[in-house]
């Protein structure tokens, strides 16, 4: 079994395009950069993409138009690894990787066939086995592979993922699917950076044309980005699990409820984030409207209405009664009374860890 291919099928492939599978399948159909940079129509769904990672309105345009067979769509990823490339900005390199490697995620934790993770993960060397424990489908990895991936990037950070609050039982480490996805999304982050540190040489002057526009729209936009970026990485690692929690959700574009909304937005205007910010985190939800969007983030912000500070963030009693605590039993949600001072436990426990470890 170990020396067989899993069937995969062309929308496995658009979904995953770093299995080996999806690159044998763009050799044999002709679709090389050549012939898919003479498609005016395919290079601008394939300059949309690298704009989706750090423009959320283009990441809905992308999602909202999807008029191309499914053999270009595999093609296109290697367009854009060239695009990122060409642009030669490693701001642009981590948002791209990341932006891909989140929505690889997604896939992953969405994936109900057994068969098709263990290609993925036959794909970055890994040896996985499925099992069943305690009435719970629970996945094993080395220890090795594990420690890979979880001390390096956001993961380094979150206690969570630190080898000895784990089970480890003969060399293996258990972990539960959705891990699984997020410890694959580490290599796939690592390994599309990887496509994007190459010489470009003899470039077309049309895909030329289309990295120069890139370059151009993303240094417009890398201030706001750079900011961005801070809140995103601090999510995982500081920030409660509810406020994660709603900005993934928000991320994705799915509706949050009134007190969600105020929660996560008081919350985030807390920790310095500015109103632009907030505002591009809901820019992927269907109803979304900036300029009523702008206006009820700078009234929480203390903008408008007579106040100079923002609004206090619900405490933990009220999330509880509205069905908005996600973890009533996080060790650290047991000892605050607002989310706004989960961050500060979370720092004197990872110091306190850091210290023990030494």
């Amino acid at each position: 079994m170990l020396g067989e291919r899993i069937p995969i099928t062309k929308e496995d492939m658009v979904k995953y395009p770093f299995l080996p599978q999806a690159r044998e399948h763009i050799a044999g159909s002709g679709l090389d950069i050549e012939t898919l940079g003479g498609s005016p129509r395919v290079r601008k769904r394939a300059v949309l993409r690298v704009i989706s990672s750090f423009d959320r309105s283009a990441h809905r345009l992308l999602e909202n138009n999807r008029d191309i067979d499914v053999d270009t769509e595999i093609a296109i990823f290697p367009l854009t690894v060239l695009y990122v490339a060409g642009v030669g900005d490693r701001r642009l390199v981590e948002r791209f990787a990341l932006y891909e490697a989140q929505k690889i995620n997604r896939y992953l934790e969405e994936e109900t066939r057994e068969e098709v993770l263990l290609e993925i993960a036959r794909g970055f060397k890994w040896d996985i086995r499925f099992e069943r424990i305690k009435m719970e489908n629970k996945i094993s990895i080395s220890f090795t592979k594990y420690l890979e991936n979880t001390t390096k990037g956001r993961l380094a950070h979150d206690s969570k993922w630190k080898l000895v609050n784990r089970r480890l039982d003969r060399g293996r480490v258990l972990i539960t699917p959705f891990e699984l996805a997020r410890l694959l999304q580490v290599e796939v982050e690592e390994r599309i950076k990887g496509y994007t540190n190459q010489e470009l040489t003899n470039v077309p002057q049309e895909l030329q044309e289309d990295i120069n526009e890139l370059r151009t729209v993303f240094l417009k936009t890398r201030p706001q980005l750079e900011e961005f970026d801070q809140m995103v990485r601090a999510e995982e690692s500081e920030y409660p699990p509810c406020i994660s929690a709603f900005m993934k959700r928000a991320l994705k574009g799915e509706h949050l409820s009134h007190v969600e909304r105020f929660t996560m937005v008081t919350y985030l205007l807390h920790q310095g984030i500015s109103v632009d910010s907030i505002v591009n985190l809901f820019s992927n939800v269907s109803d979304f409207n900036e300029s009523k969007t702008r206006y009820q983030v700078e009234n929480l912000a203390g903008k408008t209405g007579g106040r100079t500070e923002p609004y206090i963030t619900y405490n933990c009693s009220t999330l509880q009664t509205h069905g908005a605590c996600l973890k009533p039993g996080d060790p650290i949600c047991l000892t605050i009374r607002n989310p706004l001072t989960y961050h500060l436990r979370k720092q004197k426990e990872n110091n306190y860890l850091t210290t023990k470890e030494r």
